[in-house]
């Protein structure tokens, strides 16, 4: 996730801290595979993620409901560094940036997936991280907590054939169920006390959003900056009108200060319950089917833990919650998917699901990078201001507040009309035409994809982009010494290119092949092109920078621009669609029960079933969609 929540700079601060902090090692898996094996249950989950957490602590509110859940990675209860929020770093996944966090690339909480070699990057290799621990990547993300505009869940269930059931007004119960709200301070220039801010939110959830204590010198003139080239600042981002410049929400527990994630708020509270069984580090190679039936029927699953395999049997559902891009891959390795891919394997097809695998959606970004004028307090001071980096770090260690508890407090989701000239917009309008013309769908999800699309763009009332700036350096550029710095991101929120996700042999160690097919069409290069030239135009008004950095030309040509987005371009891991939940007909892997289709018993609960990209991070999405889930679990079984 790109939105550079805390900076390389605080890593000399946290030093201080963590080095009163021995090694943390990971816990012991909760229960043995011996144990784990000799339990049967009502539904096993794969994934003791962000989303299988959740569906896990909702059905064995149930006595009488077993569940078993098997998480590949480790368990770390009180992990200092998965707590922290200091310690997250900015996750820049860009070709060349570095990342600067403690968690994210590092293998002991990171899967540290990799694309394939980007045609459209000059074969450039994105990173993308995975949580590799119980709580998933909602344990090592950024934590910023971002609804959609409510016409972009609509789309799910108008024009993507899922019913009324996963719209806007479908999904707001969830929101508010999962969450345990804070207000925000009033901030940011035009910020107003909104009466109906608190109305969207709720106050009993798990899972705990506040907002930062701490601000740096840019973000109010910065945010008057945007303001006066015509971005609003919007009060009550959260009610279905996600576009403005706004305050953002992070998931860090106001009291604590520490990070509120799946891990230590569905699972660690209720571990004790009988009826609930997790084991970690353990790796389901396949999921094991009776095809004597119609339909093939799922009896459990095969795992590996402590270099034996196991076999563990369920009697009502297996439910994947491995991930955007682990679903999939178990789903083919367990012989679901496109029949001559499997076949390529040899392994046996269990059922021919052409989809599995495909409309991988990510959200692309560009970043620059500027100097600012002296005196102007960033999170650079922790690099060079030795009393500011050890008040920092003092203040973190008493009260969990200060620069060591920031993330990023200001994001703007911006319509295309927002911030485009009119020669841009007719530009990127005729390149949408273009691409619809030269394009063969892959589907017809695909195809009413691209329409929507377009829509969205015509009217004008969704993100296009959104605009992070952070106050820190070093990350596309090479900082000076003793100099502030501001880091500015261009999120394309709605990008055209879609790629794919599939295994590359039958080894369960091996990584599947990521191929999001990164600015290998024009629009989605225009759209960051002039998102850039926008964003540059706002800094430069906002008064505080000293001089250009990256890039560092006075004057850009529309050539330049675009030659500055390829190479320096980059990902958030928003990564989501590859079992999307469609009409079969449409392309569909999952239906509006997320059960997978011409499977008995098999369900997914994750980012993989949205059918389309939002505007915004995605981690309040994937909360809500799991607790919206289990609901439907509860209901098909009557429980």
């Amino acid at each position: 996730m790109v939105h550079f929540s805390q900076s390389v700079s605080r890593l000399s601060a946290l030093g201080l801290l963590f080095a009163a902090v021995s090694a943390y090692e990971a816990a012991k898996s909760p229960t043995s595979g011996c144990d784990f094996a000799a339990t049967g249950f009502d539904f096993i989950i794969v994934g003791g993620g962000t989303s299988g957490l959740v569906v896990a602590n909702r059905l064995t509110e149930n006595p009488d409901v077993t569940v078993g859940v098997l998480e590949a990675g480790t368990y770390r209860p009180g992990d200092f560094l998965i707590l922290t929020p200091g310690a997250t770093g900015p996750a820049v996944l860009g070709t060349e940036s570095g990342t600067g966090s403690q968690l994210q690339g590092n293998t002991s909480y990171d899967w540290m997936f990799n694309t394939e070699p980007q045609t459209g990057l000059d074969n450039a290799i994105v990173r993308y991280p995975s949580g590799k621990v119980v709580g998933g990547s909602s344990a090592i993300n950024t934590m910023v907590w971002m609804r959609a505009s409510a016409s972009e869940y609509d789309l799910w269930g108008n024009n993507f054939g899922n019913g009324d059931e996963w719209t806007w007004d479908g999904l707001l119960p969830y929101f508010i169920k999962t969450e345990s709200w804070t207000p925000p301070p009033l901030i940011l220039p035009e910020q107003e006390r909104s009466a109906d801010l608190a109305s969207v939110h709720g106050t009993t959830g798990y899972i705990n959003s506040s907002y930062d204590n701490w601000d740096s010198d840019i973000e109010i003139p910065v945010v008057s900056s945007a303001n006066a080239l015509g971005i609003p600042t919007t009060s009550n981002p959260d009610a279905g009108n996600g576009t403005g410049i706004l305050y953002t929400a992070r998931v860090v527990n106001p009291i604590t200060g520490e990070r509120s994630y799946a891990g230590n708020a569905y699972y660690e509270p209720f571990a004790s319950r009988p009826n609930l069984k997790l084991i970690s580090e353990a790796t389901v190679t396949k999921v094991l089917f009776n095809t004597d039936g119609p339909e093939p029927v799922a009896t459990g699953v095969e795992f590996l833990w402590g270099g034996e395999s196991y076999t563990a049997n369920s009697n009502l559902e297996v439910i994947l919650s491995a991930g955007t891009i682990l679903t999939p891959k178990l789903l083919e390795l367990s012989g679901v998917g496109n029949a001559t891919i499997l076949e390529s394997f040899g392994i046996d097809v269990v059922l021919d699901s052409p989809y599995v695998g495909e409309n991988f959606h990510d959200h692309c970004v560009t970043y620059s990078d500027f100097q600012l004028k002296n005196g102007l307090q960033t999170l650079d001071w922790l690099t060079f201001n030795t009393t500011f980096a050890t008040a920092a770090s003092e203040e973190y260690a008493s009260n969990r507040t200060g620069p060591l508890s920031y993330t990023n407090a200001v994001n703007g989701p911006t319509s295309i009309r927002s911030f485009t000239s009119d020669e841009d917009y007719e530009s990127i309008m005729a390149s949408i035409d273009e691409f619809i013309n030269t394009t063969e769908t892959k589907s017809g999800l695909h195809a009413a994809q691209i329409q929507a699309t377009k829509v969205m763009a015509e009217e004008g009332k969704v993100a296009w982009v959104q605009y992070v700036v952070v106050p820190q350096g070093g990350i596309g550029s090479v900082a000076k010494a003793n100099t502030s710095y501001a880091t500015t991101v261009v999120i394309l929120t709605h990008p055209l290119a879609q790629g794919n996700t599939h295994i590359q042999s039958t080894n369960i160690t091996e990584s599947p092949s990521i191929n999001p097919h990164f600015a290998e069409n024009n629009v989605d290069i225009n759209v960051l092109a002039a998102g850039s030239k926008f964003i540059r135009q706002m800094m430069e008004g906002s008064g505080i920078v000293e001089a250009l950095s990256l890039p560092s030309n006075e004057t850009m040509t529309e050539d330049d621009w675009m030659a500055h987005v390829r190479s320096h371009m980059g990902s958030t891991a928003h990564y989501l669609g590859t079992a999307a939940m469609a009409p079969q007909e449409m392309g569909g892997v999952v239906s509006n029960s997320l059960k997978v289709y011409g499977l008995a018993n098999v369900r997914v609960v994750d980012a993989s079933v949205f059918p389309f990209m939002l505007s915004v991070p995605i981690l309040q999405s994937v909360y809500a969609v799991a607790e919206k889930a289990s609901d439907i679990i509860k209901r098909d079984y009557g429980f």
